[in-house]
């Protein structure tokens, strides 16, 4: 009886945490920022007739993520407009991010009183400096549902439960690949180290169904070229309407203060390093490590090769997962 009281007691506070971050602060958006992007092309992909000579959704660039087949499959289901199917997921995806931060610091040995503090503290968001984007994203976008499935999966895994971790990554993979990818690096050492690979499972499910689905809209969004180079009127392009993406044009101080952040992280590590489960220290030092790692992979594999993939993968995001 005590067991079932604290599971729902758990689920009240974080439904409770979702419905704020969400309705008050930080909040959500729509058709502000990325998502006059999406929209249309979700809305050309339920009807070809609907901006047909637009040439956003004559380029579309979802064939690698599932975030549109879920949108359409959830509206013929429910019958509701985008708008709503989107900020559904966006508002359970916030819940099982929360989730996992209570976890995470139930882990490291607080009661549920003080994890729903921890969360909602990590709840009001943040600005990543440098890469531009939020912890906390305002718009029903693919990445603001891998974000807080990843911190899920990293709560998951910090009490254990492996399988489970690999279907919330697996999830988030599926929805935005480049933003799990630095999980899954860290995820695919740490099973292998541990001998269990029972969290790896999902992986291959999730690069066959994305697979399928890239081919089924191959003809829609056009072959991706994955070893062409970058042209010169390309990179001049790019420079100048995503300079975030090129480490050369950020302000020197950007790239201190990563350095200093991960500085005062250590610290804190060392000062509590003994609370911390061993799964957990993985993921707390492995996904800084990577965000700093990011910025020199960065600056050689678009500034210097001037790969085609990497502004569109954009490693320098991994600095995201840091903060998260």
């Amino acid at each position: 009886m005590k067991h079932f009281a604290m599971a729902a007691a758990r689920i009240v506070a974080v439904t409770g945490l979702a419905l704020l971050t969400f309705f008050q602060f930080p909040g959500h958006t729509w058709l502000q920022q990325d998502s006059q992007i999406y929209v249309p092309i979700l809305e050309h992909l339920r009807d070809p007739s609907v901006l047909r000579n637009d040439i956003l959704v004559q380029h579309p660039h979802l064939a690698f993520t599932l975030y549109d087949e879920a949108a359409l499959a959830l509206g013929r289901l429910t019958g509701l407009g985008f708008r709503e199917v989107l900020a559904i997921q966006q508002l359970a995806t916030r819940a099982l991010g929360i989730w996992g931060l209570i976890l995470m610091a139930q882990a490291m040995g607080l009661r549920l009183t003080s994890a729903l503090l921890v969360a909602g503290i990590c709840s009001l968001g943040a600005v990543i400096a440098g890469p531009a984007v939020l912890s906390i994203e305002y718009e029903p976008t693919p990445r603001a549902f891998a974000v807080p499935l990843l911190v899920c999966a990293i709560g998951l895994a910090s009490h254990q439960r492996f399988l489970a971790a690999g279907i919330a990554g697996a999830v988030a993979f599926l929805y935005h690949p480049p933003t799990a990818l630095p999980f899954w690096c860290l995820w695919i050492v740490l099973l292998v180290v541990r001998r269990s690979f029972a969290g790896l499972a999902p992986l291959p499910v999730s690069i066959g169904i994305l697979l399928i689905a890239a081919r089924a809209q191959g003809q829609a969004g056009g072959a991706q070229a994955f070893f062409a180079h970058l042209s010169p009127l390309q990179e001049q392009l790019q420079r100048m309407r995503a300079s975030y993406a090129w480490i050369s044009m950020w302000p020197r101080a950007v790239i201190v203060q990563h350095v200093i952040l991960f500085a005062i992280l250590a610290a804190a590590f060392v000062r509590l390093r003994h609370k911390i489960p061993p799964v957990l220290t993985f993921f707390l030092l492995g996904l800084p490590l990577l965000g700093l790692a990011s910025m020199p992979a960065s600056w050689l594999l678009l500034e210097q090769w001037k790969w085609t993939l990497a502004p569109q993968v954009q490693p320098m995001r991994a600095l995201l997962l840091s903060r998260s």
